[in-house]
């Protein structure tokens, strides 16, 4: 039998500016325990921080021994090992007037209504299992939004976010809410797109959010052990051309980075795609056991009542050696993410910028908005025609199966020829 114990205690903090004014403030925590047993998991919570772990113990198992499967894992490493952050944390009032401070920066003629918001969260997390592994860790993660509304005969908008972990001293509040206003005043003035197959270049927020989507989640080994993606039997194949160069590597100092993942397992780069093969996936546990390939730490669980999961942390598009990424007659530049939706297993994707322009002669020109990137993750990533020396990343919180994950992505500015826009 192996069992694992996760315990957590979160403070949380949440500022919102809007239409009314919240500020809550609280702690809360618990404990799960999950037990292999007869090839099954079990599992079981509670969020009394003092539990009896033998009493959860005791429930988990007979939960899985009522399953039975053929649930198989590695024979992970005993580790013993404390990690704490530096953590610059401040109490609800200071956060509140730097959001309030903020608010006043969207004050601009044409812009109608802003909300703005932040979530503060310190969290402690501590992992057992019968291996004999104590991993203790904490850390603190800010995540600051803005949208600001314009109207001028239309009604449009504009929104910009920053997150960090350890400091909400590095984010620039003041920033993101003048970036959201200006962004919706200059969708007051832009254009729809024309529609068809263009040359796109994408900024870094659109490089990392079509490799978050489209790639990232094709990547991770439970999508691949359910026969759910578009990568299913290429491993060791080629899915891109030679620019296209893709890892994802939690050991960063990103929104989404951590030392261990949820299962206890150290936090380890994985190379996704090197030189258009496919080289490798993110897992877990038990889909390392199943593929036969090395754990990488990849794991996580949204909060101690949760089972982990396959997840992205700091997905990363490598940058290239290009430095005339504009240099075309014309195409479309995009900017941002505005949302979108991936089938992992046909590879069909659909994405909408927040904002972009045309590009004539070389040169960025008119503003354009509401613009939809259709297209194939496999046609795009042979499609690649030049990967910028450039590089930036930007934060977000990634959703799955009903759970939530701290992530970040970004790369360069790539450009795509034969790309539908609509």
């Amino acid at each position: 039998m192996f069992f694992e114990v996760r315990k957590e205690i979160v403070e949380a903090l949440t500022v919102r500016l809007g239409d009314e004014t919240t500020v809550i403030s609280g702690q809360r925590g618990g404990v799960s325990v999950r037990v292999l047993e007869n090839g099954a998991w079990g599992f079981a919570a509670t969020n009394d921080e003092n539990a009896n772990v033998k009493g959860l113990l005791d429930k988990a198992k007979r939960l899985a021994e009522l399953g039975g499967g053929s649930v198989k894992i590695t024979n992970g490493e005993k580790i013993t090992d404390r990690k704490v952050a530096k953590i610059e944390w401040a109490d609800s009032e200071e956060m509140f007037g730097l959001v309030k401070d903020a608010q006043k920066k969207t004050r601009m003629e044409k812009i109608a209504t802003s909300t703005l918001s932040l979530s503060a969260k310190k969290i402690k997390k501590i992992y057992s299992n019968s291996n004999g592994s104590e991993i203790e860790q904490e850390d603190a993660y800010f995540y600051f939004a803005c949208n600001a509304i314009a109207k001028d005969g239309k009604i449009v908008s504009g929104s910009e976010t920053a997150a960090k972990r350890g400091s909400y001293k590095e984010i620039d509040f003041d920033k993101v809410a003048e970036t959201a206003a200006k962004s919706a005043l200059t969708q007051l003035i832009a254009k729809t797109p024309p529609k068809g197959k263009f040359t796109v270049v994408l900024d870094p927020r659109m490089t990392g959010t079509f490799i978050h989507e489209a790639v990232g989640h094709a990547a991770e080994a439970d999508a691949i052990v359910a026969k759910e993606s578009t990568f299913c039997g290429k491993f060791g194949k080629r899915v891109g051309n030679e620019l296209v160069n893709i890892y994802d590597d939690p050991t960063l100092p990103y929104f989404g980075g951590y030392e261990y993942d949820d299962e206890g397992c150290k936090a380890k780069r994985a190379v996704l795609i090197e030189k258009g093969m496919l080289v490798g996936f993110m897992n877990s546990n038990e889909t390392a056991a199943e593929l036969n390939i090395e754990r990488n730490g990849h794991a996580r669980a949204d909060g101690y009542n949760a089972q982990p999961l396959v997840r992205m942390s700091c997905t990363i598009f490598k940058p290239g050696n290009d430095s005339d990424i504009f240099d075309i007659k014309e195409g479309v530049y995009v900017k941002g993410s505005a949302g979108g939706s991936v089938d992992v297993f046909s590879g069909g994707f659909m994405f909408k910028a927040k904002e972009g322009n045309m590009i004539r002669n070389g040169e960025i020109a008119e503003p354009l908005r509401d613009i939809v990137l259709i297209g194939n993750i496999n046609e795009v990533l042979n499609n690649i025609e030049a990967v910028g020396k450039d590089f930036a990343t930007h934060p977000g919180i990634c959703g799955k199966n009903g759970q939530h994950a701290f992530v970040e992505d970004g790369g360069p500015h790539i450009r795509v020829k034969e790309l539908a826009v609509g």
